[in-house]
């Protein structure tokens, strides 16, 4: 009688085994595919960004590229702060072409011509920023400089890298 009772408990103990395996097939399974599917989608769409970046960043020698100065320092009034007062930034620009960059011969000599214009869209962007926003996020902040100018240029990515020169901040307005 007992051997008989422990071969029913492991028969319904091995059916059980059996129906759960089959709920765990049926509904985890399909739910962990698309969760794969997720994951893949955000990792290709990483590379994606990945490789956008390679070629504003990887492979440009020192012997291609070039720089050029704006003649004239620019003055801008940057967004409110926490101290209610205004404050201005006054800073150089230096571009930095790249020579064998996609729009290099086209637009380089009109660089000169271009540069109040340019001088326009730096100060646009910069004037969005408190002056923590800029001391702390540089870097950000030149590379969307970099994006508007060349938007400028018809999104051509002969511009490789714009940077501050000589940067001073201030509350009263610089001359």
């Amino acid at each position: 009688m007992k051997k008989g009772l422990i071969n029913i408990i492991l028969l319904v103990l091995a059916i059980t085994n059996v129906i759960l395996t089959a709920i765990m097939v049926f509904a985890i399974v399909p739910a962990m595919n698309s969760t794969n599917n997720l994951v893949s989608k955000v990792a290709s769409a990483i590379d994606l960004e990945k490789e956008g970046q390679k070629e504003y960043t990887d492979g440009i020698s020192i012997n291609n590229l070039e720089t050029y100065d704006f003649s004239d320092k620019i003055t801008v009034a940057l967004n409110g702060s926490s101290d209610n007062n205004v404050h201005y930034a006054q800073f150089g620009i230096t571009l930095s072409l790249d020579k064998e960059g996609e729009g290099y011969s086209e637009y380089h000599n009109k660089l000169t011509e271009n540069e109040k214009l340019m001088t326009s869209a730096i100060s646009n962007v910069v004037s969005k920023y408190t002056i923590s926003e800029i001391q702390d996020n540089k870097q950000v902040i030149l590379q969307e400089i970099t994006a508007e100018l060349r938007k400028l240029y018809n999104n051509t990515t002969f511009i490789y890298e714009t940077s501050f020169v000589n940067i001073v901040f201030s509350n009263k307005r610089l001359i």
